[in-house]
């Protein structure tokens, strides 16, 4: 239900929503009409298996596998939208693993929250993704620092100074509601000494983190989109002349 809220929804920006089918045309060449294709095959898929596993019904493991492998998919056409060239920023792996991780990071916490899996291994996912999540931002910024580019320079400087307030708020909140809270409520003080006192407690905790990491990554796809230095639509023409003078 959750998944399938944001496919009609997507369309409402549109000038005329009826047509909107008309994007899986371009499936072929076009990472949104992919991106289009692929979420409402997880829609479809996901609702199949939730079925499966709500009558009982044998095979929902391979359906389940599935509706992952269609998930991971979607969310990495979604990335692949903004790996274009005129956009240094963007067009780098980091951004897949960034979209992926968003996921990763969200899914577990998400997962414990409705009692869909085992508090702690959820837990413990979620913390592990969100440190992946920090290695790859300092990857990330480290690049740009690091670059020759005039661009990646820029974004560079932008979220030192300009953005920095919101890039410190960023880590804060994945540091408590992705690392912090989850290994609380996985933590055994939480489990004893009345197991069910416990985990109505872990559940609590694993709501307020949900909560505080989803805002995380609110503020880092907002970081994300604002950050980007664009290139100039002269740039190529003046790295030609500095090389022939």
């Amino acid at each position: 239900l959750v998944g399938g809220l944001p496919l009609p929804s997507s369309t409402l920006h549109l000038g005329r929503p009826i047509h909107a089918y008309r994007a899986i045309r371009m499936w072929r060449r076009s990472w949104l009409s992919r991106e289009v294709l692929l979420f409402s095959a997880f829609s479809g898929v996901a609702a199949v298996y939730a079925a499966m596993l709500w009558f009982g019904l044998p095979g929902g493991g391979y359906i389940g596998v599935l509706t992952v492998a269609i998930g991971i998919a979607g969310v990495t056409s979604s990335a692949c939208i903004y790996r274009v060239p005129s956009g240094p920023a963007w067009n780098t792996p980091y951004t897949l693993l960034q979209f992926n991780l968003t996921a990763a990071v969200l899914g577990p916490l998400f997962a414990a929250v409705v009692g869909g899996g085992n508090l702690r291994w959820l837990a413990i996912g979620a913390a592990t993704m969100a440190s992946a999540q920090f290695v790859l931002l300092a990857l990330r910024l480290f690049r740009c620092i690091s670059s020759d580019s005039l661009e990646l320079r820029g974004t560079a400087r932008l979220l030192s100074t300009v953005l920095a307030g919101r890039l410190v708020l960023r880590g804060v909140l994945l540091a408590l509601g992705a690392v912090a809270l989850p290994l609380l409520a996985a933590g055994p003080q939480l489990l004893t000494p009345d197991a069910h006192t416990g985990s109505m407690a872990g559940a609590s905790v694993m709501v307020a983190a949900l909560a505080l990491a989803t805002t995380a990554e609110i503020v880092g796809r907002y970081l994300f989109f604002v950050s980007v230095v664009p290139k100039h639509l002269a740039a190529p023409y003046i790295a030609s002349a500095s090389e022939a003078s």
